[in-house]
């Protein structure tokens, strides 16, 4: 190409209208360098990289004021602006997924007609109110037709405990057929929505749902772990139960303490299996065990916990002296009494007390 360029020239190879290149030097964002005789715009290889450039930036979606600073600017922050207008397009993206779900939430309703998809749009907005006790009613009140993935759209964003409790009961009363989208987002990045979903599942009782909530059982966040473990001990099943026989022996005390409950959801049918777990290696897994045999409480467990008051660990014995306690039955308080002698006093002393 020639040196020069006419404004015309220019806007045709970069695809711009004359409008916007007017507009830009208006600005003071792209000045052409010189004028012809006739005084038309005359633009130099310079002004062409500097328009391939402010093209470039806009592409990113920065405003031409971003757009002017990064360019003149000596002191412009580039990572700041980019930072900003990261921060701006997340925004944006999060609104448009908002949007993309109310969307496919209409599509049911659009089934029967606009009267009905008129009818969810009201619900979605009472259930965005500013006002709290203005989504208590609408979550306390949403119809057996409300959307599911709508539901779950607002119980991810609920800040108010008691809102999120009634959105929770309305997803529960699409039984089975909410287990999918509640378990999409159950990866969720955050830990509360994480949370939220773990509690919803442990309403739904779903045995199918036992995989993902096993996986999170290793959460980074120790309520979700502890959640899971509820959760497991609610939807019962042989893979809740495999899991939870796997989470035997944590060091976390929640998550501990949520799985030797949760296990005693499965009664009988874990006996066999706790009794395998006081044969364990590990000592917290034996501990875990015993205790967790105690609060099952059936009258069978007596004889596996007798088996375990002669582990070599003082800590394993006295969790099963008082899993023995918690089933007081005649044949426990016996097993009990063989260890009033036991070196350990606090077993002993406990285990005259179980056995008189």
């Amino acid at each position: 190409m020639s040196e020069w360029l006419r404004i015309g020239e220019v806007a045709r190879r970069a695809g711009l209208t004359l409008r916007t290149l007017r507009h830009y030097d208006d600005l003071g964002l792209l000045v052409p360098s010189g004028r012809s005789s006739g005084d038309y715009r005359m633009y130099s290889p310079d002004d062409l990289r500097r328009l391939l450039a402010i093209q470039h930036l806009k592409s990113l979606g920065l405003g031409l004021p971003e757009i002017a600073a990064a360019l003149d600017d000596p002191d412009f922050d580039a990572a700041d602006a980019l930072a900003r207008h990261i921060a701006l397009v997340e925004e944006r993206l999060a609104a448009e997924r908002e949007l993309l779900v109310r969307l496919r939430g209409l599509t049911d309703a659009a089934g029967s007609g606009w009267s009905d998809v008129l009818d969810v749009i009201a619900l979605t907005e009472r259930l965005r109110h500013p006002e709290p006790w203005v989504r208590f009613r609408a979550a306390l009140e949403a119809p057996a037709s409300a959307p599911v993935a709508t539901l779950v759209a607002r119980l991810r964003a609920e800040a108010e405990p008691g809102v999120r409790e009634n959105l929770t009961w309305a997803i529960v009363q699409h039984g089975p057929a909410a287990l999918e989208a509640v378990l999409t987002q159950l990866d969720d990045p955050d830990a509360g929505v994480r949370l939220r979903m773990a509690h919803v599942l442990s309403k739904l009782g779903d045995p199918a749902a036992a995989p993902a909530l096993a996986r999170r059982l290793a959460d980074a966040d120790a309520a979700v772990r502890a959640k899971a473990a509820f959760a497991l001990g609610q939807v019962g099943g042989a893979d809740a139960l495999g899991a939870l026989l796997g989470a035997l022996g944590s060091e976390d005390p929640l998550l501990a303490d949520a799985v030797v409950s949760a296990l005693d959801r499965f009664g009988p049918a874990a006996v066999g299996p706790l009794g395998r777990a006081l044969r364990s290696g590990n000592v917290r897994v034996r501990e875990q065990a015993a205790e967790a045999l105690g609060f099952i409480g059936d009258a069978s467990v007596s004889s596996v916990l007798a088996d375990a008051l002669a582990d070599p660990e003082s800590s394993v014995r006295f969790a099963a002296l008082v899993a023995l306690g918690a089933v007081g039955t005649p044949d426990a308080r016996a097993a009990a009494g063989t260890l009033a002698s036991d070196p350990d006093e606090r077993i002993a002393l406990l285990a005259r007390r179980l056995s008189g």
